[in-house]
């Protein structure tokens, strides 16, 4: 296929879509773009645009929102005559009526290196369990979720200070990068593809506020790793007097989070004391865990010595009763 005949309908969502699709843009042909509609969001809920959609309409590019693919969506979509579709974090599910619409296929890409973590929080997955290594994914669409074969992938090395955010960041950069190359192959027909070996698979699923309650008696480091897979949502928290808390960011890498354990007979959850350099340390089930920013509900995220100054009284106390 000459690359001049490829016609791409993207679709996607989130901020982590949107370099992809601006590269697709650049080097060839998107006839369109599918995303969510928009949603009410923040106090006011007022109507708020899907990223994916407020790059698509800087382009130029036509946007279609829908709710679920029935046979209305099937109808306009078709109406763009797309040959090839390129998913990245859209969210839909792609029947086998929608998928005949594309003849050169259907492609997603995934933050992860599969079969690990498929599904829908891949980034989030990789750090809660500590890994050293993820990376991008490029993989075919097929009617089980992230099942594909493989088309082409990058690792992406961890040091264990990453977050959920800065993580996407990277990975988002990766795949942007990653698609250019592995489209121009499809059209010279010298493509490689690769089964997922499915003894080795593991998924990682939606994620909710409850995921976020941290629980002391844990490791050091798994709270920090807690940490920092759900930033910025939905956030690792605990209570202190009574009050929601969130634990926003913690100090150094994995590897070093426990490496002081705590006086005989401390309670998990007990603030030690504060460290000018390192913030807070909170006793965990086997060692400290230093805390570099805070939240109080209702109140703005502050670094651990602001907290300290506007609520001494955190020193001695025990998070999470």
């Amino acid at each position: 296929m000459d690359r001049s005949e490829l016609r791409i309908l993207f679709a996607g969502n989130p901020e982590i879509a949107v370099p992809t699709l601006r590269a697709l843009a650049g080097a060839f042909r998107v006839v369109g773009v599918l995303t969510n509609p928009d949603r009410p969001a923040g106090r006011g809920k007022h109507l708020e645009a899907p990223p994916v959609k407020s790059a698509a309409l800087e382009l130029g590019l036509p946007v279609l929102q829908y709710d679920s693919l029935k046979s209305q969506a099937r109808k306009e979509v078709s109406l763009l005559q797309p040959n090839l579709l390129v998913s990245f974090a859209c969210g839909h599910y792609f029947g086998p009526r929608f998928l005949a619409l594309f003849s050169a296929g259907a492609i997603n890409i995934h933050p992860s290196l599969l079969p690990l973590y498929r599904g829908c929080a891949p980034i989030q997955g990789a750090l809660l369990h500590g890994d050293a290594i993820t990376g991008v994914s490029i993989q075919r669409i097929v009617s089980e979720v992230d099942c594909g074969d493989i088309l082409a992938c990058e690792a992406i090395a961890l040091d264990g200070t990453e977050t959920a955010e800065t993580l996407a960041e990277t990975a988002s950069r990766i795949g942007a990068e990653l698609i250019i190359p592995t489209l121009e192959r499809l059209c010279e027909g010298d493509l490689l593809e690769h089964p997922q070996d499915n003894d080795k698979a593991s998924f990682s699923g939606m994620l909710s506020k409850q995921d976020g309650i941290i629980d002391w008696k844990r490791s050091a480091r798994e709270i920090h790793a807690q940490v920092r897979a759900l930033y910025p949502w939905p956030k690792a928290s605990t209570t202190y007097g009574g009050v929601p808390l969130i634990i926003a960011a913690v100090e150094g890498p994995l590897s070093e989070a426990g490496g002081e354990v705590p006086q005989e007979h401390v309670a998990p959850g007990t603030v030690v004391r504060f460290d000018k350099k390192r913030g807070l340390a909170i006793a965990c089930g086997d060692g400290l865990l230093y805390v570099r920013r805070l939240q109080l509900s209702m109140k703005k995220e502050l670094d651990s010595q602001s907290f300290v100054n506007g609520n001494p009284g955190i020193l001695g106390s025990v998070l999470g009763k």
